[in-house]
């Protein structure tokens, strides 16, 4: 820091009035703020007035140079403070830039937040369309299936029991132990081909449909009936000896004869013949099949329009050798 130059004043003497400057008259010149050496001033003045001796010479630059350096070190303090509010303003200006990374990198992650939320919600709608289109789809599939299953164990035109799923029923619930029963019914529609030649193929449909209808009025719930083919069925009926089977295989017969088929031609009387084989003690199902169609047989041999009560299995004749048939 560079110190002004002041311009050397005369050195005032004892009794002399100090110059004043820019032609200033000694009576205006102020003298306050000016650090006198030695005694008092009021001191000095009288001693002055008094001795008229000269006094002791002083400077007045003494007080201006204390001055100058307290400012330099002012200048300099002030010098050191602005470096520091330098420092601040950059850090603050560094800090602020970051701030407005900071909020620019928020906004756009807060963007790619909607974004993405967008896109989540319109995945969520695709998805939610898509699981009710997959279940309508899987009903679809289910009622085809069901469709199928129908038309696969049903015969199209009776609603009877087709032959393999009758016979799969007969097998699940054919008597497997001691105490329980069953009848099977063989049922042939007497001259069905007779019908077919005379009337044509719908009245035997028509023949067949009422057939069915006539038995199942006969029949309980828990009943089941089958076409085995053509003019051929079989009813399993379970839970049931031998007398009551007899007797719903005769309110069979009674109800076919008594309704007859409506065709163009005019009513057609049908009849049928049975045949009736009881569930004997650990005999198999085909073996009741067997003895249920000899009945059949029977009934048709002995003048259709019938119920045939099939044979007893027969039992071996025991050994008289043998330890079972031993008297005792």
């Amino acid at each position: 820091m560079t110190t002004r130059a002041v311009p050397e004043r005369a050195a005032v003497t004892d009794g002399e009035a100090p110059p004043e400057p820019d032609g200033r008259k000694a009576g205006g010149a102020r003298t306050s703020g000016l650090k006198i050496d030695g005694a008092k001033g009021d001191g000095a003045r009288a001693g002055t007035s008094k001795a008229g001796a000269p006094a002791n010479v002083f400077s007045l630059f003494d007080n201006e140079e204390a001055v100058l350096d307290r400012t330099e070190v002012m200048l300099t303090q002030l010098a050191a403070v602005a470096d520091g509010v330098k420092v601040l303003a950059e850090a603050y200006r560094r800090g602020y830039r970051e701030q407005r990374r900071l909020v620019r990198l928020s906004d756009r992650m807060q963007a790619d937040l909607q974004k993405a939320n967008k896109r989540l919600g319109e995945q969520q709608r695709d998805l939610q369309n898509l699981n009710v289109a997959l279940s309508g789809e899987i009903e679809t599939s289910a009622r085809l299936e069901a469709e199928l299953r129908r038309l696969a164990d049903t015969d199209p035109l009776t609603g009877a029991l087709a032959r393999r799923r009758f016979l799969e029923v007969c097998a699940r619930d054919w008597p497997r132990r001691a105490g329980q029963s069953a009848c099977l019914l063989m049922l042939d529609i007497d001259r069905f081909k007779l019908v077919n030649d005379s009337h044509g193929h719908a009245a035997g449909d028509a023949a067949l449909i009422a057939f069915v209808a006539a038995c199942r009025s006969a029949l309980r719930s828990l009943d089941t009936v089958g076409r085995l083919g053509g003019e051929e069925f079989a009813i399993l009926l379970v839970e049931t000896g031998p007398e009551d089977g007899a007797a719903i295989a005769e309110r069979i017969r009674a109800a076919v004869a008594a309704h007859p088929i409506a065709t163009e031609a005019g009513p057609i009387g049908i009849t049928v013949s049975i045949g009736l084989a009881a569930a004997e003690p650990g005999e198999s199902l085909q073996a009741a099949m067997r003895r249920a169609d000899a009945a059949l047989y029977a009934a048709k041999h002995g003048g259709r329009n019938r119920v045939e009560r099939a044979r007893p299995v027969a039992v071996p004749p025991e050994d008289p050798a043998s330890p079972q048939g031993a008297a005792p």
